[in-house]
């Protein structure tokens, strides 16, 4: 009960909204009749008739009469099917019912005249036999009493292929605004999709313009036609009439009964309906009586005819809701005096319009529709065949390498991607030719380096020998030859020692192994490393912290103990025997970190910070003696198992860091 209470509640509520809407709306009206009499008063007390034309026809919803003596002299529309109404009320709007419309009225009296300001509330027509027996009226009949269609009809086929037209226009919408939001903007739509989208606009837009544009036309051509047919139909009616009439003056000399006797004959020749109308514009004869005698069609001529300014041979006259043309002409006798006005109306309604439309749209839009299909296909194989070569230009340059051979784009055009393909070959060729002048120069570099080293590392000895060699020359004889040639030896011996080093050094470094990594127990090889290094001839004290054995990481089981040799060699070197030296090496082994890390600090002097940089590099070494290679040897060792080693230097020490991939069990 309390919803069906809800319920009720809310459709009034709706009623009531949409009723006091319908007040407003009426009131409105109201006012502007009363602004528009104003303007109407002026226009009637300075006797001036195109004014009045000018006040009345500015808007169409609003309906005058101007009565003289009870007579009405002036009507702004025929559309009201009423004789002379003159029921003063003066000042004070009222209802009031036509035969065919309920309406609002108010009189106001302007000097000798009295106005009538209507407004049509609601139209109502009753569509019987009258208008059945009639030739121009009887569309009306079929519209009200008809439905129109079939399953093969040109309205269900127009139809068919305009709601076909209406959802591909949709689905390419959401279909490009879908393609948009992940896309986040149409700036970032893919190039392909952007000349497929515009294409397919372009179709469609150009589709919508030739419709409207081919509707229109044939509207406009089909009202044109019509309306000069019965123009035409009109003139011959004239000179039938004025055949007849030819000896009379007066419309009043004129037989009612046997006018209309000759208008019912006439308007089966024609098959159309006739009015004749006197000078003031009131219905004098018709070819059918009964549309007036039962008020289904005003008794008073066009006003556009009668009273407008610009005279005209054709005007649209409402009946009801809906509209119908008629074409007039003058009543003249053989003299050509003008008798009165002849009317030919033509019921021209909508539908007829529409069938016209649809007859026309039915053989289009199935064209429109094959274009379009076509138009998509040739936008997909377009954007394809426009973004291939740069799609495949993309590729290859996402895949270019600088050490790989890069291969061509085979591209036959030469439009404006031929000429981008062909700039990429060009550029494939240079680079090939750069590299390997490139490889050569770093090659002959790499040599020119290594022989300076070599030279730098090997000249120092040889000077010293050559200097202790020219000494024993000169002692030669002399009491101190055998003191000092055995001194001497000892220190060519050592020389030389120094040179096998050093060679040695120098032929690891260009003979160094292919790192291969493989699982490594890197504790028990760092606790065999700092068992052999811990008593070393500085005295120098190594501690470890950290497992002795069991911790797995990958590495190259061949060289990772030269890694950490080297690197605690250059500590105990760097320490250069201070009395307080020492070294800590620590392994850190966290099930949660993917890599292993092993420290090892010094406390030594630290690296110079303009040496930093060139620390990894080969034949750098800050030490009088060595090649320099240590550091650079561990680095590729490290690295070539997927692992990095990186240092920290200050005045008061340095430490160098090893990560290794864990090996998980």
């Amino acid at each position: 009960m309390k919803k069906v209470t809800q319920i009720l509640f809310f459709l009034l509520l709706l009623l009531t909204a949409s009723c006091s809407r319908q007040e407003y709306k009426i009131h409105h009206k109201e006012t502007r009749a009363e602004h528009e009499l104003q303007d109407l008063r002026k226009a009637i007390l300075s006797d001036n008739m195109d004014s009045i034309w000018v006040v009345t026809h500015h808007s169409s919803d609003i309906h005058y009469l101007i009565f003289f003596e009870g007579v009405v002299v002036y009507w702004s529309d025929n559309s009201l099917t009423t004789q002379d109404i003159y029921v003063p009320v003066y000042d004070k709007w009222h209802d009031f019912d036509f035969s065919n419309a309920r309406c609002r009225v108010l009189w106001q009296k302007i000097g000798d005249y009295d106005v009538e300001a209507i407004i049509p509330l609601e139209w109502h027509i009753n569509a019987n036999e009258e208008i059945s027996q009639s030739f121009s009226y009887q569309p009306l009949l079929q519209r009200i009493t008809t439905v129109e269609g079939g399953l093969f009809s040109s309205r269900t086929k127009a139809r068919v292929f305009y709601w076909l037209m209406i959802a591909a226009f949709a689905a390419l919408v959401i279909t490009g605004s879908v393609y948009i939001i992940r896309a986040r903007g149409f700036r970032n739509l893919r190039l392909s999709t952007k000349i497929t989208f515009t294409i397919m606009m372009v179709v469609l837009l150009g589709f919508v313009a030739v419709f409207l544009v081919s509707v229109k036309y044939i509207r406009a051509h089909y009202v044109a036609r019509q309306e000069k047919e019965l123009t035409q139909k009109c003139h011959y009616i004239q000179a039938a009439l004025q055949n007849i009439y030819v000896w009379e003056y007066t419309i009043e000399a004129v037989q009612p009964a046997s006018l209309n006797v000759f208008l019912h004959d006439l308007a089966h020749s024609y098959a159309t309906d006739i009015h004749i109308y006197d000078l003031q514009g009131r219905l004098v004869g018709s070819s059918t009586p009964q549309l007036f005698r039962h008020k289904l069609l005003s008794t008073y001529l066009a006003p556009e005819v009668l009273f407008s300014p610009q005279k005209t041979e054709t005007c649209y006259t409402t009946l009801g809701d809906f509209r119908f043309l008629s074409a007039y002409s003058e009543f003249v006798n053989g003299a050509f005096v003008q008798l009165g006005y002849i009317a030919v109306p033509s019921f021209i309604s909508e539908a007829e319009a529409d069938r016209e439309v649809e007859a026309f749209l039915a053989r289009l839009l199935p064209v429109y529709l094959l274009v379009l299909i076509f138009g998509a296909m040739l936008a997909v194989g377009l954007s394809r065949a426009l973004t291939a070569p740069m799609e495949a230009v993309g590729e290859r340059l996402k895949n270019f390498s600088l050490s790989d051979k890069n291969s061509h784009i085979p591209y036959k055009q030469h439009d404006e991607m031929g000429v981008l393909v062909a700039h990429y070959n060009d550029m494939v060729d240079e680079l090939a030719r750069s590299s390997q002048q490139l490889a050569r120069s770093e090659r002959e570099g790499a040599w020119r380096t290594m022989a300076r080293q070599i030279a730098h590392e090997i000249n120092n000895p040889l000077t010293s020998m050559k200097l202790m060699v020219q000494q024993l020359q000169r002692l030669k004889g002399t009491d101190r030859f055998d003191a000092q040639f055995d001194k001497v030896t000892a220190m060519l011996i050592t020389e030389m020692d120094n040179l096998s080093r050093i060679a040695t050094s120098f032929s690891t470094f260009a003979k160094q192994p292919e790192v291969q990594p493989g699982e490594v127990d890197v504790a028990q090889k760092l606790s065999a490393v700092i068992s052999l290094t811990s008593h070393n001839p500085q005295g120098t004290s190594i501690r470890y912290i950290g497992p002795d054995a069991g911790v797995m990481a990958y590495a190259d089981k061949e060289q990772i103990g030269q890694v950490f040799t080297n690197i605690i060699r250059n500590a105990v070197q760097a320490i250069n025997a201070a009395p307080d030296g020492d070294i800590i090496v620590i392994l850190k082994d966290d099930a949660a970190n993917p890599y292993i890390e092993i420290t090892f600090s010094d406390n030594g002097p630290g690296i110079p910070e303009d040496v930093q940089p060139k620390i990894f590099l080969p034949n750098f070494t800050t030490k009088s003696t060595g090649a320099g290679l240590g550091l650079a040897i561990s680095k590729n060792i490290i690295e070539g198992a997927d692992g990095s080693i990186t240092f920290e230097s200050s005045p008061k020490g340095t430490t160098f860091r090893i990560l290794l991939q864990r090996v998980h069990p």
